[in-house]
């Protein structure tokens, strides 16, 4: 870990550059949104709850579905907001309260340790047909291609793509009409995100920072109510 005096900027561009995420200790205390402002050199977003900073806990009403705030199942792979015309370039999560029995890992890969593995096909299917993204309350969407070879972004919603749903029920059967080549990718994508994949069991005060440009993410199922994260996004000028 490293700390205060000696995380920098080229710290951490070098990381995410290396391995797409960063985890470090907190030791700014209730300053940490703002350092990692200086940090990022980027701009922060606000977020569906009007706010730069967006609890993330167990909820009732998110029970049975594929959701961030839904305990007793893990996520499937997506990166965030692939909705936007532009995503969030940052993902940062702080850890207030991990779960108290070691459940709720984040899981995340880097898309270049997984491009060897597409076809030529498959790459340029991916990176030449747009696809139909949309946010969790239906009011955003977007027509995309998987991968924006030419921005260097990769955009995946495993929910989206198979369910059409952002947070489906776990009863919701897969969308009628698919692609058959959209669903053959969207599989391959799921099996080698489960077979490639980094589990990070963040501690109480440590921060993840992730590429959202280049790393998919997920969540391991997790069972404590007292689960605590805050996550917070930054776009790049």
């Amino acid at each position: 870990m490293f700390s205060m005096l000696t995380f920098s900027t080229a710290t951490l561009k070098n990381h995410l550059k290396k391995n797409g995420f960063f985890v470090f200790d907190n030791r700014w205390g209730d300053r940490w949104f703002q350092c990692l402002e200086d940090i990022t050199q980027a701009t922060p977003v606000i977020q569906t709850n009007g706010e730069i900073i967006y609890p993330i806990k167990a909820n009732p009403d998110a029970m049975g579905k594929s959701d961030a705030q839904s305990p007793g199942i893990g996520l499937l792979p997506h990166t965030e907001w692939s909705y936007k015309a532009i995503p969030p370039k940052y993902l940062c999560l702080r850890c207030k309260t991990p779960d108290r029995w070691g459940g709720g890992a984040t899981t995340l890969v880097k898309f270049d340790d997984l491009l060897r593995h597409f076809t030529l096909e498959e790459q340029h299917f991916m990176a030449a047909q747009p696809q139909y993204f949309m946010s969790k309350d239906g009011k955003e969407s977007c027509f995309a291609p998987i991968w924006q070879r030419d921005a260097e972004i990769i955009r995946f919603s495993y929910n989206v793509l198979v369910y059409r749903e952002f947070s489906p029920a776990l009863s919701k059967p897969i969308a009628s009409g698919l692609d058959s080549r959209l669903m053959a990718l969207c599989g391959k994508f799921l099996a080698l995100f489960e077979a490639c994949h980094v589990p990070l069991y963040l501690k109480a005060e440590q921060i993840l920072i992730m590429d959202n440009y280049t790393c998919l993410h997920s969540r391991q199922s997790y069972i404590d109510p007292n689960r605590a994260l805050e996550r917070v996004m930054f776009d790049v000028p």
